[in-house]
């Protein structure tokens, strides 16, 4: 499995190579953007005043649970290979080939996988409460081009069988992962309208485009501390630090809706 992944690995990257900048280690190239300094995230809504900083649904924020409604949403069903999963990049806004066939549905809509990548610490918080790690599954519909995330907070507990390889300190941005074990066994949820998280434009939407289409699962799953700091250590080699978190941004209001069936 090892040995597989390694070469697989390194068929992307060569593959890869010749299509977007390279950054150290294989990280992702951003130049005008990033998690610290000048460029990070406190300053992105004055960076990108017209598409970060005067939006009205932009993500992430704090969710409340008091301000949930249950409302009779259309049913979300998972259907993801069993098969290892390889991603390149912390950058959310890059999309690569991550196995055929992984998608959900929401109703009768289906949104095929397009990207994996986690933020050290949790971008949402939940009734003020802030996690070690989050992990963003960001789907698209084919016909439609709306996006649809599904948020995953992550807490410290057992080791997580579903992250098959951790990033390393000499490959931080090659991932193997078993998607059905990233997903909570109690299916309780928040689903909203907001934005992407990163200026990035690498989706064909604007930087932090609106009209996203979130699911944030209530219920954490549990990695052990040693898999999380492995994420935090990739972090801090690709971007100089292990924080990737956008700052929390006014939720204005907005509908938060949960399934009336299943408890907040």
């Amino acid at each position: 499995m090892v040995r597989r992944t390694i070469w697989a690995a390194l068929a992307l990257i060569c593959i890869l190579s010749f299509s977007r900048p390279a950054g150290a280690a294989g990280c992702p190239s951003e130049p005008d953007w990033s998690y610290s300094g000048a460029n990070g995230p406190s300053n992105w809504n004055t960076l990108f005043p017209i598409q970060c900083g005067t939006g009205s649904r932009q993500s992430p924020f704090d969710i409340v649970t008091a301000n949930v409604t249950k409302a009779d949403l259309p049913k979300l069903s998972f259907h993801y290979n069993v098969a290892d999963v390889l991603y390149l990049d912390h950058d959310d806004q890059v999309a690569f080939n991550h196995g055929n066939g992984n998608f959900i549905k929401i109703g009768k809509d289906r949104f095929d996988l397009i990207n994996i990548h986690e933020h050290t610490p949790s971008e949402y918080t939940l009734n003020g409460q802030q996690f070690p790690m989050e992990i963003h599954l960001v789907h698209q519909n084919k016909q439609t081009g709306q996006l649809a995330v599904i948020g995953v907070f992550v807490v410290t507990g057992k080791e997580n069988k579903g992250v098959k390889e951790a990033p390393s300190f000499n490959d931080p941005s090659t991932v193997a992962l078993k998607l059905t074990g990233l997903i909570p066994k109690k299916r309780n949820y928040v689903r909203f309208n907001g934005s992407l998280t990163t200026p990035g434009e690498n989706i064909a939407l604007p930087r932090c485009a609106e009209g996203v289409l979130w699911t944030e699962m209530l219920t954490p799953i549990a990695m052990s501390s040693d898999q999380i700091a492995a994420f935090q250590d990739s972090a801090q080699v690709c971007w100089g630090t292990s924080i990737t978190n956008r700052p929390l941004q006014p939720s204005n209001n907005r509908f938060l809706l949960s399934p009336r069936n299943v408890d907040p």
